[in-house]
């Protein structure tokens, strides 16, 4: 096992988009209209904000 086989492990562990809490979705961007108001986008669903912090 060399060094590219534990990054392309690595990339398949962690998404390269965080997941919409709503429908499951790649959120791809977010349209934020307050601190407790926001829209991911392409899926359209209302999100609050804070959900979108990555750990």
């Amino acid at each position: 096992m060399g060094v590219n086989d534990d990054l392309e492990d690595a990339e398949r562990e962690s998404p390269l988009f965080p997941e919409c809490p709503r429908c499951g979705s790649a959120i791809v961007a977010t349209t934020v209209v307050g601190p407790t108001e926001g829209t991911a986008s392409p899926c359209g669903c209302r999100v609050i904000p804070a959900v979108l912090e990555f750990e």
